[in-house]
């Protein structure tokens, strides 16, 4: 996680700088927690501190694997082709589909609880998509990448409920009713993006001939409503446990694979894009599924530990201690934690993030009169704009892995002015930067 491989022989014109993108973030998170850990304070044993703290949160990080699990049995199903099928008789322009694309995935973005998740999931489907109605490979890129991050703020997201679990001054309600605001000013702002940088007309199918064809693509989903509400019920009547950010985890994975047992074995209609990561089987689907997320859990707990260990590293060098506990103004504070919060996002795991957030920053805010409930808004904001930024750019390394490296170079040689050419990474920064702006700056003013 956090690596980038080449073709699978090799590239003859490789260079130093590639083959360092190879190593895995948290091989450099290890490396210098060790190094600060045994050279600079002696302390043999601080990196396993650290790192134990996952320990602390044991249900929190299994609910992770769960959540990891269930993206990756969603990646079996047809259930994106099917939602994406709705919108074909419309004949979208490239820009209106990769709002669409932004609004339907944050749903499973949500539910899946971590960003990069869906991406490796569902990531595919949105870009063969968008790429169907004439999207420019970099609209594509950006898009699938921005996927991952506009639903963090949702309900039922993990990442909400752990800052919800470590901080009493917030609770999980407050903080979704919010994030739900945010998300629909982060929506507008993509909507008016795409639509500033437009290349040709806005042109829709007229409704007389796309509704009814549209109408009709919902009644395959029907039966998907249907798995859900019985799953959903069963839970509700004989456990009296109902789907919210605390059951999700362990409800959804028996309905995801309710919906895999009704395609496999009543459906048995081909996907797609059937393929070797898509057996044709109830049993292969299980077990693919199960070994990609063994893979990515692994990961992801491997650079979730060494991102608390970086933390403390960033905690005991004393970076933080450097800021005054209070600030001339309220502005002048809300500024310098934004730089802060950004830079934390740029580097770090988000969960591992979180808990450094709680214990070094988070009061320095509190005690310039900054709102808990807005504080938080602002940090989640951060830290999905540094995912999406560069130097390590998470979102967007997941993405080039699900579409592969021929599609990824092909954009690369692509686009015909600055903003075209780089559209993949200037678009979410564009997008996500002018969100954590407003989201930071114009509470303040009611203040």
């Amino acid at each position: 996680l956090g690596g980038r491989c080449e073709e699978k022989d090799g590239s003859k014109d490789g260079n130093i700088v590639h083959a360092l993108l190879t190593i895995p973030l948290y091989t450099y998170m290890a490396f210098i927690a060790g190094n600060y850990f045994f050279f600079t304070e002696g302390h043999g044993g601080g990196v396993a501190i650290y790192v134990s703290q996952l320990l602390e949160q044991a249900k929190m990080f299994m609910k992770i694997g769960l959540y990891i699990w269930i993206g990756m049995l969603l990646k079996q199903t047809r259930l994106g082709e099917l939602v994406f099928n709705v919108f074909k008789p419309w004949k979208m322009p490239p820009e209106l589909l990769a709002f669409v694309a932004i609004l339907v995935m944050a749903v499973p973005t949500a539910y899946t609880g971590a960003s990069g998740i869906i991406i490796i999931a569902m990531g595919v489907v949105v870009y063969n998509e968008l790429r169907r109605v004439g999207a420019r490979r970099q609209l594509a890129l950006a898009t699938t990448a921005m996927t991952g991050s506009a639903g963090v703020v949702l309900r039922p997201c993990l990442l909400v409920v752990l800052i919800a679990a470590l901080n009493k001054e917030v609770v999980t309600d407050q903080l979704y009713g919010w994030g739900a605001k945010v998300f629909l000013l982060s929506a507008l702002f993509f909507l008016l993006a795409v639509l500033l940088t437009k290349k040709e007309k806005l042109t829709m199918a007229p409704c007389k001939y796309a509704l009814a064809p549209s109408l009709r693509a919902l009644i395959p989903l029907a039966p998907y409503v249907l798995i859900f509400i019985i799953v959903g019920g069963i839970y509700a009547l004989f456990l009296d446990a109902y789907l919210d950010e605390f059951s999700a985890p362990t409800i959804l994975p028996i309905i995801v694979i309710a919906v895999l047992f009704y395609e496999k074995f009543i459906d048995k209609t081909p996907a797609d894009d059937e393929s070797d990561s898509k057996p044709p089987g109830f049993e292969g689907a299980i077990r693919v599924a199960t070994t990609e997320a063994t893979v990515h859990i692994g990961a992801l707990i491997m650079l979730m530990g060494l991102s608390f260990a970086t933390g403390g590293v960033i905690e005991r060098s004393g970076l933080f201690e450097d800021l005054p506990e209070t600030f001339s103004t309220i502005w002048v504070a809300m500024t310098l934690l934004l730089i802060v919060l950004v830079g934390i996002g740029m580097v770090m795991d988000p969960f591992g993030a979180v808990v450094l957030v709680t214990g070094a920053i988070a009061s320095i805010a509190y005690a310039n009169g900054i709102h808990p409930v807005h504080f938080w808004m602002v940090t989640l904001v951060a830290f999905e704009l540094g995912y999406l930024s560069p130097p390590v750019a998470l979102n967007h390394l997941l993405t080039r892995q699900v579409v592969g490296e021929h599609e990824a170079a092909l954009a690369a040689q692509e686009g015909s002015g600055f903003w075209y050419r780089h559209e993949k990474i200037l678009l979410p920064l564009a997008v996500m930067g002018a969100t954590l702006l407003f989201v930071a700056y114009i509470p303040l003013l009611f203040y």
